[in-house]
């Protein structure tokens, strides 16, 4: 029971979530080559460019690139200007679909561990089928480092990164009420409800390779957890449930709890 009442309030933990509205972001420009180590990358700052965002989008603290750059507060930064970035441990996010993530991805592991224990060596025919499912993720894995699929047809209307003082950690694509929401990429659902606060209707899908698609404001959820999906399946209909302006979809990408730009890995 109290492990349930943990769960239930990490659900429905309060956010605010502010009002979804069109935005111009650039996209990152991050230049894979090393500086002094294979965990320093250099960026070159794009208009509109904080620290902040900066260092949202990259998973790494503000602070952390200040003082790698030798910047002092206010921390002024010109378009143009190139920074190192140490690529360290990410700053994990704690909004609720972080939390929501976490949580599975903790789970998970429990489970998994529980289930490794409880294997006799002896026993031959478990150990084939483990090698085919080791396989068989291995696949999966592989699809998801190519390009996403479009969960929706329509135009974006907001991109990911900084609005005033807040991250959007996805995008948003407006559709008609009711437009199909297909699945990205194949997977499980992990969350269908819609217990976090601002987002409505809400679907989770965990994929291969620690990477998990948020679908929210939906009109209708069309899975529940523990489905498993492919590539394309409807799963929802787009809505204006929860904080939204209009029917659209909010769409996230995130490796883990941290929110990367989903037009990264979706099909230009």
């Amino acid at each position: 029971m109290v492990v349930a009442r943990r769960v239930i309030y990490l659900l429905v933990a309060v956010f605010s979530l502010s009002g979804c509205f069109s935005t111009s972001v650039e996209k990152a420009a991050l230049h894979d080559r090393s500086v002094s180590n294979s965990r320093t990358q250099i960026y070159h700052v794009r208009a509109n460019d904080t620290l902040y965002s900066i260092g949202k989008r990259f998973g790494v603290s503000y602070r952390r690139i200040a003082a790698r750059n030798h910047l002092r507060a206010p921390y002024r930064i010109y378009v143009g200007q190139q920074l190192y970035i140490n690529r360290v441990a990410p700053v994990a996010s704690n909004r609720p679909v972080a939390r929501t993530i976490r949580h599975v991805s903790s789970t998970k592991r429990r489970h998994s561990s529980a289930r490794s224990s409880r294997v006799k060596v002896r026993h031959a025919k478990p150990v084939a089928k483990k090698t085919q499912s080791r396989s068989q993720h291995r696949k999966a894995s592989a699809s998801i480092k190519g390009k996403l699929l479009w969960p929706v047809r329509g135009t974006v209307t907001s991109r990911f990164g900084r609005r005033g003082s807040r991250m959007h950690d996805g995008i948003d694509i407006g559709a008609k009420q009711g437009t199909a929401v297909h699945a990205a990429a194949s997977g499980e659902v992990v969350y269908s409800d819609s217990r976090l606060s601002g987002y409505g209707k809400l679907v989770i899908i965990r994929h291969g390779n620690n990477l998990f698609t948020a679908y929210a404001h939906n009109q209708r959820n069309l899975v529940r957890k523990g489905d498993k999906v492919r590539a394309g399946d409807v799963i929802a209909r787009v809505g204006q449930t929860g904080r939204a302006t209009g029917p659209h979809l909010h769409f996230e990408v995130r490796q883990g709890s941290t929110p990367v730009d989903p037009l990264a890995y979706l099909p230009r």
